[in-house]
């Protein structure tokens, strides 16, 4: 049976590529706090490996700011994206990208040198069950430096608990999607079903697919407890990327079960 992923990314990419373009302009901004985050852990990353990297986003402004990265997805369709991109930019020799699946990622990139750290953004993780969750964790770990990091921007079962909407909607491009939630506490699971319908005139949608899709999610302590017992030290953990690009007050508290997203950074210790 054909994984939801590969029905979604790989079969019908097509669908998820206005969730990019409605983020595009973010990318810098994104890329500021997470450098700035990276920064006051004591990383100052020049060889970055981008683990699910979509069309590319991250990895083009990173490459821009000097930094070397390897962008990996399971899309065949984004990777060609992400390619044009570089060669557009004219980032080719400082940003590589190569169709992967996090699942294979230590095989895949097995004739690359260590990273000094990964990135998983935008909630790219937790598509399937905990042991293979675990698995690519605990795989990535070999692909970094001692003393690299991983950095997982991700969205916050607490927020979601206490936020919970069984229904809602949103617009990528020229489709809108409705979506049909359920939270299962037991697994900490959602179980969503995604309705495409596609623009055929101005006040016409017809409808075009529909998607099961199944993830998991984390709070704060779970996340942490995740990279611990994957061979990882848990190190720091921010409100995520899209909600850290307000300065923060220094001294005040960040109430972080109250952040829609996470950023959790953690490191590969010295000896593993």
């Amino acid at each position: 049976m054909t994984h939801w992923t590969e029905e979604l990314f790989v079969n019908s990419p097509e669908l998820f590529t206005g969730y990019f373009s409605n983020r595009i302009e973010q990318a810098p901004g994104e890329v500021d706090v997470l450098l700035s985050k990276l920064g006051e852990q004591g990383f100052q990353p020049q060889r970055i490996l981008d683990l699910n990297c979509g069309v590319g986003r991250h990895a083009l402004e990173l490459g821009k700011r000097g930094i070397e990265v390897v962008g990996t997805d399971i899309s065949p369709s984004y990777i060609e994206i992400a390619v044009n991109g570089a060669e557009k930019e004219r980032l080719a020799d400082k940003v590589r990208f190569r169709v992967a699946d996090m699942r294979k990622i230590a095989s895949a990139l097995s004739g690359e040198k260590p990273f000094d750290g990964v990135i998983n953004l935008q909630t790219s993780f937790g598509f399937y069950d905990d042991e293979t969750n675990e698995d690519i964790l605990r795989q990535c770990l070999g692909l970094v430096r001692p003393g690299g990091f991983f950095a997982m921007d991700i969205a916050n079962r607490d927020w979601i608990v206490l936020n919970f909407q069984r229904n809602g909607f949103q617009k990528m491009g020229d489709r809108i999607v409705l979506e049909e939630r359920e939270l299962n506490l037991n697994d900490s699971r959602m179980y969503n079903v995604w309705t495409y319908l596609k623009k055929e005139t101005e006040n016409t949608y017809t409808l075009e697919k529909t998607v099961n899709i199944d993830h998991r999610v984390w709070s704060l302590h779970e996340l942490a407890e995740l990279f611990e017992k994957t061979g990882w030290r848990h190190k720091a953990a921010y409100p995520g990327l899209s909600a850290g690009g307000t300065p923060q007050v220094p001294g005040q508290r960040v109430d972080l079960i109250r952040s829609r997203w996470l950023l959790v950074i953690s490191y590969r210790p010295e000896g593993k």
